[in-house]
């Protein structure tokens, strides 16, 4: 092609991004220069090396999902799920009371109302409070896959099948976990994975819906791509009623696609050393009476990243916190700073803020009987969370490196 739109010197910012040394771009650029790179249509419609597309199929192939779709957020992929799930105004869907608050607000953007269940000390959705708080307008269950610990899927998945109700897994924090050999994200109706730059692979921003059905899968392209740039014929007719319908944009960028499946290629090698530290760790840890490890719904696929504590007392989960031993968003929450991982923080469900006074979908004529939630609304998770602390775990650290932090927090709980 002549005259690129896209060539050498829009490559050259994104090498910058890299913190490359200016000597070496030069170098870089002197390269290039003579092949006139071109970039060729950073959309992944009417595109013929599609990154997007490429990304789709290569995570299909490795979590054995149906259907893939590579959207700009986790948050996106939710709002896109509950939607083709069938949530709107006065439906209901179960979240869990710890979990990012984009969990329960994208509920509310699809124009349902969330229903907070508590968690168990799995830290994720207790099937108990799920099964106490189902009604005839429930339509789905959110469960949350929190610190990449694994929900209790076996369980949640026989309540759904039970009640007739959609199962969306918020796998945000859980990329590469696992529940008895199924990836996370793959084993309900959809699954929702962030590829948030904090997320175990990122793409800056971006995210992942897996659905197992066609026809849903079709409801979220629908959705994420309101100028229907998917559909073999986008301005044909639509082939069944519910297929077209007013949407957003929440297409995955060819940048964050191209990044996103570099990192795809590590995933398994990142989830298997992350592990390996995890459980290492574990073993060299040598916790005090009232101090337990939390039990994972299965801890063959737990993520690794993140290694949580119990407590018995709050107190002492605040003083190892305190002296610098643990820490992680949970812990903060023991100590009185506001954090939107817990219900009790979400005053924009407390108040039922809504952007316009009319206050949909709180006050709309479809919704019946709208919890009224206030901070002390969960006991028993705020229990939980109140004794919970946290250490970060990372494949990059060294035996030596592990042993001297098990060895800092072994003695620091028996003094603080």
């Amino acid at each position: 092609m002549k005259n690129p739109k896209y060539g050498v010197d829009e490559l050259m910012e994104l090498i910058d991004v890299f913190a490359v040394p200016e000597q070496t771009q030069k170098q870089i650029r002197a390269l290039l220069e003579p092949d006139n790179c071109d970039a060729g249509v950073f959309f992944r419609y009417y595109n013929q090396r599609s990154k997007s597309e490429e990304f789709e199929k290569a995570y299909a192939r490795f979590s054995g999902s149906k259907y893939v779709l590579a959207l700009n957020s986790g948050t996106s992929a939710l709002i896109a799920a509950l939607v083709a799930a069938g949530v709107g105004p006065g439906t209901e869907v179960i979240v869990p009371a710890y979990t990012f608050f984009a969990s329960a607000s994208a509920v509310i953007v699809a124009k349902g109302i969330p229903v907070i269940a508590d968690v168990d000390e799995t830290l994720t959705l207790s099937p108990e409070s799920v099964e106490k708080l189902i009604t005839p307008r429930t339509k789905a269950i959110m469960p949350v896959h929190m610190l990449g610990y694994p929900s209790q899927m076996d369980k949640l998945m026989a309540i759904a099948k039970k009640h007739n109700l959609r199962v969306i897994e918020d796998a945000a924090q859980a990329c590469g976990g696992s529940f008895q050999g199924q990836f996370l994200g793959s084993i309900g109706d959809f699954g929702c994975i962030s590829l948030d730059a904090y997320k175990v692979i990122g793409s800056g921003e971006g995210g992942i819906l897996t659905a197992k059905d066609e026809w849903m899968f079709t409801r979220a392209q629908s959705y994420h791509d309101t100028g229907a740039c998917w559909r073999p014929d986008r301005y044909a007719k639509e082939r069944r009623e519910g297929e077209l319908f007013c949407g957003e944009n929440y297409r995955m960028s060819e940048l964050s696609a191209a990044v996103a499946l570099a990192q795809l290629r590590k995933l398994a090698q990142i989830t298997k050393e992350t592990r390996d530290n995890f459980f290492m760790l574990r073993d060299m840890l040598k916790l005090p009476p009232g101090v337990k490890h939390v039990q994972a719904a299965d801890p063959a696929g737990l993520c690794g990243y993140t290694m949580a504590l119990l407590f018995d007392d709050p107190e002492y989960s605040r003083r190892a916190q305190n002296a610098g031993l643990l820490g992680g968003n949970a812990g903060d929450s023991t100590r009185g700073v506001r954090n939107w991982h817990m219900a009790w923080y979400w005053e924009q469900i407390l108040e039922q803020k809504t952007p316009t006074p009319e206050g949909c979908p709180f006050k709309c004529p479809f919704a019946v009987d709208v919890p009224k939630y206030e901070q002390n609304s969960w006991p028993q998770s705020m229990n939980i969370i109140s004794r919970l602390a946290t250490l970060g775990v990372n494949r990059w650290q060294s035996q030596e490196e592990l042993q001297a932090v098990a060895e800092k927090i072994s003695k620091g709980l028996l003094t603080c």
